[in-house]
């Protein structure tokens, strides 16, 4: 099947990842967790969490949250972080998160194979405003497929533990059904200002 791909070549892909957190606690062990994300060629993104998914489209700003026990769909105001999905390595460096004094040292990683993907690696490495408490993310490191542009390998270090997403990629268009509203969901929207 040959890529999907729009005007600015973003390709249309599908994402199965396991997740694991090895907590920093002595001998807690490791969770996992399935994540799926799909992107369709305009750059709208899905990610599902088991029993929540959120889907964005990049066009409008629009975030929605979907919760599939209750059957509902929350339109969401304000951005919302998707955890595990790092910004594309293109991005030389990010600005400074609130809370720290300057934007992460970014090291290029360079490119390797991974799952049967090429990728190229990024490694943001943050800082603590008090340099007597370590940041609650000390780095991350994401590598993203060259060709499908979606991360592969991410790892988060940090107070918590260490995060590692592992996802295997496969240029495939999702159907444009993945990015709307599932029939028989309730939709709520913020209240309008004031």
């Amino acid at each position: 099947m040959d890529p999907v791909r729009s005007e600015s070549t973003l390709v249309a892909a599908c994402a199965e990842c396991i997740e694991t957190t090895q907590h920093a606690l002595p001998g807690a062990p490791p969770l996992e967790s399935l994540i799926k994300r799909f992107r369709a060629a305009d750059g709208k993104l899905r990610v599902d969490f088991g029993k929540t998914s959120i889907i964005t489209d990049p066009a409008t700003g629009e975030r929605i949250l979907l919760d599939h026990l209750l059957r509902e769909a929350r339109i969401l105001m304000e951005e919302v972080r998707i955890p595990s999905e790092p910004a594309l390595p293109s991005i030389p460096r990010p600005p400074a998160a609130p809370g720290l004094p300057n934007p992460p040292d970014v090291v290029a990683l360079g490119k390797d194979f991974i799952e049967g993907q090429e990728v190229e690696g990024m490694r943001y490495v943050f800082h603590a405003l008090d340099p007597l408490s370590p940041p609650s993310i000390t780095s991350w490191e994401v590598w993203t497929s060259t060709k499908l542009q979606m991360p592969v390998l991410t790892r988060t270090v940090g107070s918590f533990g260490v995060r590692t997403c592992t996802c295997k990629c496969t240029p495939v268009a999702p159907p444009a059904s993945m990015f709307q509203v599932p029939t028989g969901y309730t939709v709520i929207r913020p209240p309008l200002p004031r």
